[in-house]
């Protein structure tokens, strides 16, 4: 059994929450089983997913073609339900294992990184076999993030980043610019104009909002860039997904998400809806697959892990429908893994598919400031945001008006004292962990900055 440090463990807890939701994208209907030769011996394949049905089926397609073709044989695929997502799968096998040394599955694919490292923590996956072409290809770190455990006990199957997701149609009406850098979103021309999720509620918010920060030099500088778009919003949504869905009738013009919110929807709205991946300012984090401790079908699960990982597998995930090699009824969207994929199919992928391993795609993740700021972030957030949503947003507007007059603008960023600095905010995100101090803080934070916006928005010029 290994260790994992809490460090790493709450850095890449913030990773899986963004997974969950968009692993559980509305399913499509059940398609049919892909055709294969009569007469071919049969094997069994168990496995455990958070991924949606349009990932499910296109993968078993493919797999059962490509199986029937290599090994001669026919496999049979079993796609446990446990009634939940990521979560409720990692409960799932814990209780399984803690009880029997066998939980009947052969593999567990998606959900986020967060959920692996712990699993592998606690001695219920099997070291996988990886092809020297898979280790060519998929870097064991990048941007500052493990893509591949260094036992092998899980490999990223895909790589998810943050973005801008906007209505392209009515930014036209509007006669804007389409946004392409994060600062872009905090500007005077989108002033209500963007919707936005409460990140107490959205972990993927949540993480974009840690995304923005983390894209400047300091705390203080990522903070300012951080609130400008914020005070920028029309609404905060419940969800991140909400958001999402506020774009096509218009009710928001932009908003930030996960890459596959975005993609999966512009797959829904070509002509009207555009995500793109702020070039150097996300990282990208893998979501693993992994085979389970005495997996009933080893050699077929070590067979079906090769192909996921392989550059046929991979390109599945970012080609359109119905290209060679490409999916047969939905495109998934997603990002592949393996560098590979980005140089040899390039321009086949689809619009929104970015390389993270070209040079300036991918920022390096400060993990210190990140597992300081991530869960602090979505409680400074709500006290200076979502609570004080009118003041703030009469405090931008009062900016807006005084061309961002610089006394106003310093009041108008300025931070309560206990997270003013860096390491005045870790010592407080520390304190965060009790609620009751919880409680105390973001009390004062509230008044705080219902104080300073009224300060701006109604100081004589």
């Amino acid at each position: 059994m290994r260790r994992t440090s809490s460090t790493f463990i709450t850095l890449v807890c913030a990773f899986a929450l963004t997974l969950l939701a968009a692993c559980s994208e509305t399913p499509k209907p059940e398609t049919s089983e892909p055709d294969t030769p009569a007469g071919l011996p049969e094997v069994n394949l168990i496995l455990i997913s958070p991924h949606n049905t349009d990932i499910q089926k296109e993968y078993e397609t493919a797999y059962v073609r490509h199986h029937a073709e290599t090994y001669g044989e026919r496999v049979n695929f079993e796609w446990r339900d446990v009634g939940g997502g990521a979560s409720s799968i990692l409960s799932h096998l814990r209780n399984v294992y803690e009880n029997s040394d066998r939980s009947g599955i052969d593999i567990v694919w998606g959900g986020g990184d967060f959920n692996f490292t712990r699993m592998a923590s606690e001695g219920i996956l099997t070291p996988m076999e990886l092809a020297d072409d898979v280790v060519a290809n998929v870097p064991a770190t990048h941007g500052g993030l493990t893509l591949c455990d260094v036992d092998r006990l899980w490999c990223g199957s895909a790589m998810s980043g943050f973005g801008i997701f906007y209505n392209k149609q009515l930014l036209e009406r509007l006669r804007l610019d389409p946004p392409t850098r994060w600062e872009d979103l905090g500007e005077s021309r989108f002033f209500d104009l963007v919707g936005l999720a409460d990140p107490t509620q959205s972990g993927s918010a949540a993480a974009s909002y840690a995304m923005i920060v983390q894209s400047e030099e300091t705390w203080e500088a990522g903070w300012a860039k951080l609130l400008g778009i914020v005070a920028n919003t029309k609404k905060f949504y419940s969800g991140a997904g909400d958001a999402a869905e506020a774009l096509p009738s218009g009710e928001a013009l932009v908003t930030t998400c996960i890459d596959f919110y975005g993609t999966n929807r512009m797959a829904k709205y070509p002509e009207t809806l555009q995500y793109i991946s702020p070039r150097g300012q996300t990282a990208f984090n893998p979501d693993p697959i992994a085979i389970l401790k005495n997996p009933p079908n080893p050699v077929v699960a070590q067979r079906f892990v090769d192909y996921i990982l392989s550059y046929q597998g991979q390109s599945l995930w970012a080609l359109p429908i119905g290209s060679n090699g490409g999916p047969e009824r939905a495109s998934l969207g997603r990002q592949p893994i393996r560098k590979d994929v980005y140089t040899q199919r390039a321009g086949e992928m689809l619009n929104s598919i970015v390389n993270p391993y070209e040079a300036g795609q991918t920022m390096q993740l400060d993990t210190g400031l990140w597992n300081d700021s991530y869960g602090l972030l979505r409680h400074l957030v709500w006290a200076a945001a979502v609570r004080n949503v009118d003041f703030m947003k009469a405090a931008k507007q009062r900016l807006i008006d005084t061309n961002f007059d610089a006394d106003r603008l310093a009041l108008f960023n300025r931070l309560p004292a206990n997270v003013a600095t860096r390491d005045a905010m870790a010592e407080t995100s520390r304190l965060l962990d009790d609620r009751k101090q919880r409680d105390i803080i973001v009390t004062d934070w509230v008044a705080f900055f219902r104080d300073q916006y009224e300060q701006v928005a109604e100081g004589t010029d």
